[in-house]
């Protein structure tokens, strides 16, 4: 009698993410975060409230936009009445990160998260549709267990078939 082929377990963010996460305080000054992002090597970072859970996400573009000059969007005037034309949340996407003291200030809020079971495929997919660099994997209360990168995605892919 021959013993049934073994077929592997599905790959899940439990089994690919990286545990020892680098991340920084919803109250960390911005200098502090920017410093963090460049020794670190990755091109985002979770922010933890003093709880350990997920309120944002920072990558170098947010430092980036923060560091640019702000554009003034384009209005029209009409009986002592100002109508933006366009670009009003564009503006005050700009404003709000040049005037950012704090990781919190300056982090996109509530940002796309993994959790445990979630499938590499399921990973995959939402990480290209929103062009993310990475996703946080945390607990039914939001308390970070573990990031899962591109290249994390990318290496289990590739181990997969």
């Amino acid at each position: 009698m021959t013993a049934a082929p073994e077929t592997a377990a599905p790959k899940t963010a439990a089994t690919i993410m990286t545990r020892e996460v680098v991340h920084v305080a919803e109250g960390d000054d911005v200098q502090v975060v920017a410093k963090r992002l460049l020794e670190s090597g990755h091109h985002s970072l979770p922010v933890l409230d003093q709880d350990g859970r997920v309120v944002g996400m920072i990558g170098e573009r947010d430092l980036i936009d923060a560091h640019r000059q702000i554009h003034l969007p384009t209005v029209l005037s009409l009986l002592d009445s100002v109508i933006p034309i366009s670009g009003w949340r564009e503006y005050e996407e700009e404003l709000r990160k040049a005037t950012a003291v704090t990781a919190l200030q300056l982090a996109t809020p509530k940002p796309e998260v993994a959790h445990l079971g979630d499938s590499v495929e399921s990973l995959a997919d939402r990480i290209l549709k929103r062009n993310l660099h990475a996703l946080p994997v945390v607990d039914d209360g939001g308390h970070l267990l573990g990031i899962v990168s591109r290249s994390d995605i990318l290496r289990a892919l590739i181990q997969g078939s």
